[in-house]
């Protein structure tokens, strides 16, 4: 295709223009190396409830079975979109934001976006879908649950700074892990295994109106290559970790467990690197986490046990254990949010065993996770797609009271029209696991160190 354009310098310019004013929530992202798609416009799902994952992938697949494969997607270089006819491709699009579980107060949400741009070494190119909206209210009429935002306003949360652990709160939160750690889980809808692992979390919040939210996602881009830098539904973030990729019939993920933080010197960091490497603590850490998404993945996919090997994944500011773990699909037909509910939550963001980790996280953490540790990506028309691990992320969020309140709330404008949210500060998230011999004080200190990504690229104070 002519005319492709030049590299666009930031994010927010690969906006499409019909769209270039949307509100930072009602905007989706998604970056990995040169490759970046950037949408907005369209439709926005909201689900709560039980099986989300499961229903979004059963909403999403009766919405592309609805609408005509002739003529939904039109692809044209960019600035030519008004120029010719699209030409069209047999394809569509959505992102999703999942919610670390089904008890959470946020809702899982569906993204379909009218339009998008793709950048790539090749160029820019537009992207048009056109989802039958009479097949899409269909779809969201049979989950009970579900609901389209007015407008395709996508609604925020409300700041809530005050319920966030500090340091001394965070290391208590440890100490209430540590008691439990050890012993059989306990309770009517408990394994009753022994609790291996507890992964806590914390947040903080950082005041950042939509501009900052764009240049962060800028700043993460550039400081972070191997990570993939999303956004959906006003959750931004760079993660190392992949859920699933799938393309057709095989399947990938890449297992993180088990961190120390970068040395300051390159005798410190290659020190950090061969602790990592050693310690039987962080290797026991990673054995279970690794261990959980293969046994999730057995039943639906031939795997392939060579790539089943721990290895050193180095960031700028952390050392992680990984695991690849590969297969391919048994069966055609399913998409890769099928594949991701079977081993969400994972052991690395819920802990060992996950049911009685999880039930733990609930009764400790004072906030809500949300969509943190989530999946979050994209799926396709034929179910293929990339769904990653929302880590080192935060939360766009609104101001609980006053003229910055918008659709979440049904605020309107004079003519009567629901007005976006608007964005006033970003709740961070980070989180640790926490095993047997975990010493608190060393707890604060690296998970201040996961928090530095998302404080840096808004531009916070980092502090010593």
């Amino acid at each position: 295709m002519g005319g492709m354009s030049a590299p666009h310098e930031n994010l927010r310019s690969l906006l499409p223009s019909v769209h270039a004013d949307a509100a930072f929530a009602d905007a989706v992202v998604w970056v990995q190396g040169e490759r970046a798609l950037v949408g907005a416009g369209g439709w926005t799902v909201l689900l709560k409830g039980k099986d989300r994952l499961r229903r979004i992938s059963e909403l999403w697949s009766r919405s592309v079975k609805a609408t005509p494969q002739t003529g939904t997607l039109a692809m044209l270089p960019v600035p030519a979109a008004d120029a010719d006819e699209p030409r069209p491709q047999p394809a569509q699009r959505a992102w999703v934001a999942g919610t670390f579980t089904d008890a959470s107060d946020e809702p899982a949400v569906l993204r379909i976006p009218t339009h998008w741009t793709e950048q790539s070494p090749q160029g820019v190119k537009l992207f048009v879908q056109d989802v039958s909206a009479t097949a899409l209210r269909a779809a969201v009429a049979v989950d009970e649950a579900a609901e389209l935002a007015p407008h395709g306003h996508m609604p925020l949360a409300a700041s809530d700074p005050e319920r966030a652990w500090d340091d001394s709160g965070y290391a208590d939160g440890v100490r209430a892990v540590l008691e439990r750690l050890g012993r059989p889980s306990e309770g009517p809808e408990a394994t009753g295994e022994i609790l291996r692992k507890v992964v806590i979390s914390r947040t903080e919040t950082v005041p950042a109106d939509d501009g900052a939210l764009w240049s962060a996602l800028d700043r993460l881009r550039e400081a972070y290559p191997q990570t993939w830098v999303f956004a959906v539904g006003g959750l931004l973030g760079a993660t190392p970790e992949m859920l699933a990729t799938q393309h057709d019939g095989a399947v990938e993920s890449l297992v993180l467990a088990g961190s120390v933080p970068r040395g300051s010197t390159v005798q410190a960091d290659e020190a950090a690197k061969a602790y990592i490497a050693a310690d039987h603590r962080l290797a026991d850490e990673h054995h279970w986490a690794a261990r959980s998404v293969w046994e999730a993945l057995t039943p639906v996919l031939q795997m392939d046990d060579s790539t089943f090997m721990p290895h050193v994944l180095t960031l700028p500011n952390v050392h992680h254990l990984a695991t690849r773990i590969s297969g391919r699909l048994k069966a055609a037909g399913g998409t890769v949010l099928d594949v991701v509910t079977r081993m969400h939550p994972t052991a690395a963001v819920g802990g060992t065993p996950t049911p009685d980790a999880v039930r733990v996280i609930a009764e400790v953490e004072p906030v809500d996770r949300g969509r943190y540790g989530a999946p979050v990506g994209w799926v396709d028309g034929s179910g293929d797609g990339e769904i990653a691990l929302a880590l080192r992320c935060g939360q766009a969020v609104r101001a609980a009271e006053g003229p910055d309140r918008g659709a979440g709330d049904g605020v309107a404008n004079a003519e009567g029209v629901p007005t976006p949210d608007v964005a006033v500060a970003v709740r961070l998230h980070a989180g640790g696991g926490i095993v047997p011999g975990a010493d608190p004080a060393e707890e604060v200190t690296e998970i201040g160190v996961k928090f530095q990504p998302m404080r840096r690229a808004l531009g916070a104070d980092v502090g010593a």
